[in-house]
């Protein structure tokens, strides 16, 4: 076990410089902890407004049954008079997804295309090199999370502008019938801030009447006006204004009762050019999209700052993670929450307390009251902890369970404070997940996870599924966030009794499918529980149910709404299905492995209703310069974008052939397939393009493409030549530079992916070897795929030492 570094709990201010020494002499960088606007110029680590400043900001926020669509335009102007480029972190909240993206070249708006995410950095650095307008969005966070997004520009003009445009959407949770709604604004690292103009627009719409809409920042104060009892909007402008606070609201939502709501929305969608290259999208989606949602309210919850009444006597249980990726501030947000939960027990209660690394320290040889003397020596346990070793997530599991099947009464609670990424035995997600719940399932009543994950690398997929498995709960806050509302919220459901195995359903069922989620449902009094779907034909009367039980009572409740012909009013239903589609394919991938059929219909989704996912990105240039241009013999696409007088477009090929295209309207593009002969050499082509405009004008324009059917030669190394089960090896692979993806990995094990890396000039992958693999020689197996889909492996022996 390594005890090479031990830093107190208590002690982080002190411990954060000797630490953070430490990991300069390693040669790490510690992870910049950026909020939205955060303007970096070149590749300095800190915004420099006497470089690059923030000269305008408008934010427009839209929050319709719960699900809020932020539109951020930001003007950035250059002080200096060379070009410069701008890299923009932009750290969303937790459950924010990016949903639309676009950099401006002067007035004309470049918008941004969704893109595999190998395709969109090499053309990006393309056009870099070519000094062409573009801009980057990748899921991209330097703690390696998923939140946080970068957005690079280039050039900004010498004394000019840049205008950048980004749209997120979130759900907005609800808690004891009130919502809470922050905007990321105060810079975490590098002081103040200002935006030279400041404007910030709010509409809040709620099938629910809203009460109590009530401002929670200072800095940023707005003109309210309630425009009926479903719907408040509220501005604020402001010049020459220090971005000293996040903006925040919050606001309730009133029924005496549980109360349940259905919209939904119906367009014809156009076919887009993608779907033509897919014989089962030949058809436009004519289908709607809907959304139940029931606001539970079984104990006649007031809406009011005022607490909810007490829950019974509590048992829980508190695992707190102390490994060394609890490093820096994601420890000054552990130990928030565990001060918070601590302070909430009562007399009454009953409770225990474990602090996990690769091992695990029990505060209590038995379950303890409640009392403010004992919840103190338990803190005081904590502060004098030390961060060590690895996670042994699994043990951690196992041990906090046994504490928790020893607590009194049949409501008990595993409450787990964690960024949840193991590193020791256990390390899969699927079989952390099958073993606890296993386990769980044995020993009397189930225990109920309570997973709160802490900082931007947080495992979301991990504390999820262990949270969803035992009917808990999962919430998650960045190193940087206020956790004030969160963590009370959290809090308040343990030891509640929740409303468990919440069905929907329909009058007319068969009409409905693909809904979400697509199993039962927990809830919580006072929270929203919702299921959102497709239907395939219009009604004019549908009835919709939400029913389930608490503590052995029946909870139901009804509504009677339409699913319309055509209704655009709720436009953000189709994004939000396609979220929860992806959500729920990106788990099984989570949980079993990667599918190359799951990615397909991920990218698919991305692509059509604007989802950034670990395998997309966003890039605006161009169009003509982002269809495919490197290409192996078989049916490619081609596509060409032409002024609007232009009224025919026919290629003519180099081997013969000659083929008009059809003009797609909804892409503002002429697309054509064509036929690339195998007996085609590899090489550079040109295509003559004909094209004809509206007073009968013919021009001719040629485009080149590449013939590849080479598949990427590999150069395989890896550091050390002979390891140890359990230890690392690093994989270095030499490749050809139209390389799109490396893989590697041990026979019969999960592939790693070998990334590019700038510094060392390579592409550079790291893989774990299982801790219990026997000694002897094994195949290491690296395949790499470059930008025509040509297909290369390597086999290199490997040989492992016993642990």
């Amino acid at each position: 076990m390594s005890r090479q570094l031990r830093r107190p709990l208590l002690a982080w201010s002190l411990g954060w410089v000797v630490s953070a020494v430490w990991l300069a002499v390693g040669g790490l960088a510690y992870p910049a902890a950026a909020q939205s606007g955060v303007v970096l110029p070149g590749d300095e680590s800190a915004p420099d407004p006497t470089r690059i400043a923030l000269e305008d900001m408008r934010v427009d926020i839209r929050i319709d049954q719960q699900f809020a669509r932020v539109r951020v335009v930001q003007i950035y102007a250059n002080r200096t008079n060379q070009p410069l480029e701008g890299k923009y972190i932009f750290r969303l909240p937790t459950s924010g997804a990016i949903a639309d993206f676009a950099v401006w070249d002067g007035d004309v708006r470049i918008p941004g295309v969704m893109l595999e995410l190998p395709r969109a950095q090499e053309i990006y650095g393309e056009l870099k090199r070519q000094a062409i307008d573009p801009g980057l969005v990748t899921q991209e966070d330097e703690a390696g999370g998923t939140t946080a997004f970068t957005v690079r520009l280039v050039p900004i003009p010498a004394f000019g502008t840049k205008r950048v445009e980004l749209e997120y959407v979130e759900a907005v949770p609800v808690a004891g019938l009130r919502s809470f709604f922050s905007l990321p604004l105060k810079p975490s690292q590098y002081g103040v801030q200002s935006v030279g103009n400041l404007r910030i627009r709010v509409d809040v719409t709620s099938g629910f009447p809203l009460v109590a809409f009530k401002q929670r920042d200072t800095a940023y104060p707005c003109q309210v006006t309630p425009m009926g009892i479903n719907r408040v909007l509220a501005e604020y402008q402001g010049a020459g204004v220090a971005l000293t606070q996040d903006f925040a609201f919050d606001y309730g939502l009133d029924v005496s009762r549980t109360s349940v709501s259905l919209i939904a929305y119906r367009s014809p969608e156009p076919l887009l050019a993608y779907d033509l290259r897919d014989p089962n999208r030949t058809k436009p989606d004519e289908d709607g999209y809907f959304e139940v949602s029931a606001l539970l309210n079984e104990r006649g919850l007031p809406v009011s700052d005022a607490a909810p009444p007490p829950a019974p006597p509590r048992s829980v249980v508190l695992l707190l993670d102390t490994s060394l990726s609890m490093n820096f501030e994601k420890l000054d947000r552990a130990y928030e929450a565990c001060g918070v939960f601590l302070k909430s027990l009562r007399p009454e209660d009953r409770f225990n307390l474990a602090l996990f690394n690769d091992d695990v320290q029990v505060w209590a040889e038995s379950p303890r009251p409640g009392t403010p003397s004992e919840t103190a020596q338990a803190l005081d346990f904590i502060r004098r902890g030390y961060l060590s070793g690895g996670t042994d997530l699994a043990k951690a599991l196992q041990r906090g369970l046994a504490l928790a099947k020893a607590l009194p009464g049949d409501e008990r609670a595993l409450v787990i404070v964690t960024d949840g990424n193991p590193t020791l035995t256990t390390t899969r997600a699927g079989k952390l997940v099958r073993d606890f719940a296993e386990a769980n399932a044995q020993g009397g009543p189930p225990v109920r996870v309570f997973a709160f994950g802490v900082g931007a690398d947080a495992n979301r997929d991990v504390l999820g599924e262990l949270a969803r498995v035992s009917r808990g709960v999962s919430e998650f806050g960045r190193e940087t966030d206020d956790l004030t509302f969160r963590l009370d919220a959290f809090f308040a459901k343990v030891g509640q009794r929740p409303v468990e195995g919440i069905k929907l359903r329909l009058s007319d069922p068969d009409n409905a499918y693909a809904v979400y989620p697509n199993e039962d449902a927990t809830g919580y009094d006072g929270s929203r529980v919702s299921f959102v779907g497709r239907y395939r034909r219009p009604v004019s009367q549908v009835e919709c149910s939400i029913s389930g039980a608490r503590a052995g009572q029946p909870v139901a409740a009804t509504a009677t709404g339409t699913l319309p012909a055509q209704d655009t009013t709720h436009a953000h239903l189709p994004r939000l299905w396609a979220q929860e589609r992806i959500s729920a394919l990106l788990r099984r991938m989570t949980l079993d492995g990667e599918d190359d059929a799951l990615i397909a219909e991920v990218i698919a989704l991305s692509k059509k209703y604007n989802i950034v996912t670990p395998y997309t990105a966003f890039l605006a240039a161009p169009r003509a310069l982002l269809r495919p241009r490197v290409i192996k013999p078989g049916d490619p696409v081609l596509r060409v974008r032409a002024d609007a007088s232009i009224r025919s477009v026919v290629a003519v090929f180099p081997f013969g052939l000659t083929k008009p295209l059809t003009y797609l309207a909804a892409d503002d593009v002429w697309e054509t397939r064509f036929l690339a002969p195998k007996t085609m050499q590899d090489g550079r082509y040109r295509c003559r393009l004909i094209l004809t405009d509206a007073s009968g004008n013919v021009f001719q324009e040629e485009k080149g493409f590449t013939i590849d059917s080479r598949p990427p030669q590999l150069g395989v190394t890896t550091s050390p030549i002979t390891a140890r089960a359990g230890g690392e090896i690093e994989v270095r692979v030499a490749a050809d530079a139209d390389t799109r993806r490396i893989t590697a990995r041990l026979a019969g094990g999960l592939p790693i992916l070998v990334k590019w890396d700038p510094q060392r000039k390579t592409n550079v992958g790291v893989l774990r070897l299982p801790p219990g693999l026997p000694a002897g020689r094994y195949v290491l197996l690296v395949t790499a795929e470059d930008f025509a889909h040509n297909v290369a492996s390597r086999e290199v022996p490997l040989d492992v030492l016993a642990n």
